[in-house]
């Protein structure tokens, strides 16, 4: 079976990425493979010869990934369906998301190159914004889309419904819906229960809620989820992935369903998901 054909994008804004760029293609020249770097990335380096993020994605196979979490979730909604299978070494802080460290370079050309690893499909979620029932606009989201109050401590009110049947109206400091990938992310800090990647689910979790009736909702990622925020005293905002926060109104509804089109994440043959959710959140206990 042939090498496969890679390509190397780095967050530019860590001071690391420059020595890891460069300890990466030296571990791929010696299985001599050959890489083809993104534009900025190639800068980075003094090489003029990198091309942009969406020819780059035409043009591989795996695109690896200098960064964090948040790396990844800014490539996948760039390139959306055009995505080709990630593999991300964390030059980040938590890392849930990706595939070995910056000490690991040598191991992970290894893997890539001899295609030694799993592919794991994360669900994305679509969301489209409609302003006095008009759309106006279609995003994406890995991990989840928020709804919350701003600098004011007071509640905010957001109205929930499922597959156009009404389920609640909350007062809480927000609102989380989020992708089975994204309940280890902000809707986890907020109490949500940890769900397997490849469940078919989507999740529902209510931030400080006023009620201690208000629990995590876990529904069908089949299902159509709108939120709306009725008329209120304190300003209501709306957020994709962590970034991009800004106020709505009344007249704005969302409509949010699972996308169609998933972001495959490249992982270790020798760990799985449970593996790392021992590292990263520290759980101790026998396996015997």
């Amino acid at each position: 079976m042939a090498a496969p054909r890679i390509g190397i994008i780095a967050n530019t804004q860590k001071p690391e990425a420059p020595e890891v760029l460069t300890g990466l293609r030296t571990a791929f020249a010696r299985l001599q493979i050959q890489c083809l770097l993104e534009a900025d990335t190639a800068a980075l380096l003094g090489d003029q010869r990198g091309v942009a993020m969406e020819e780059l994605a035409s043009r591989v196979d795996i695109l690896v990934l200098l960064g964090g979490d948040g790396t990844i979730l800014h490539l996948a909604k760039q390139l959306g369906s055009r995505v080709k299978p990630i593999a991300a070494i964390n030059i980040g802080t938590l890392g849930f998301l990706t595939l070995g460290t910056a000490d690991q370079l040598d191991e992970i050309a290894a893997q890539l190159a001899n295609r030694h690893f799993r592919t794991s499909h994360r669900s994305v979620i679509r969301v489209r914004t409609f302003l006095n029932d008009r759309l106006v606009e279609e995003a994406h989201a890995l991990n989840e889309v928020s709804f919350n109050r701003g600098p004011v401590t007071r509640l905010v009110k957001i109205e929930l419904r499922i597959n156009g049947d009404f389920v609640t109206r909350y007062g809480s400091d927000g609102l989380i819906i989020a992708t089975p990938t994204g309940s280890t992310a902000y809707s986890l800090s907020a109490g949500g229960p940890i769900i397997e990647p490849g469940a078919g689910v989507l999740l529902i979790t209510p931030v400080c809620p006023h009620s201690l009736s208000s629990r995590p909702l876990v529904v069908s990622d089949r299902s159509r989820i709108e939120i709306s925020a009725p008329a209120q005293r304190d300003e209501v905002y709306f957020t994709l992935d962590g970034q991009g926060s800004r106020a709505i109104t009344p007249d704005h509804r969302f409509e949010i369903q699972r996308a169609d089109f998933d972001v495959p994440l490249v992982t270790s043959m020798q760990s799985n998901f449970f593996q790392v959710l021992r590292q990263k959140l520290d759980w101790s206990g026998s396996n015997d």
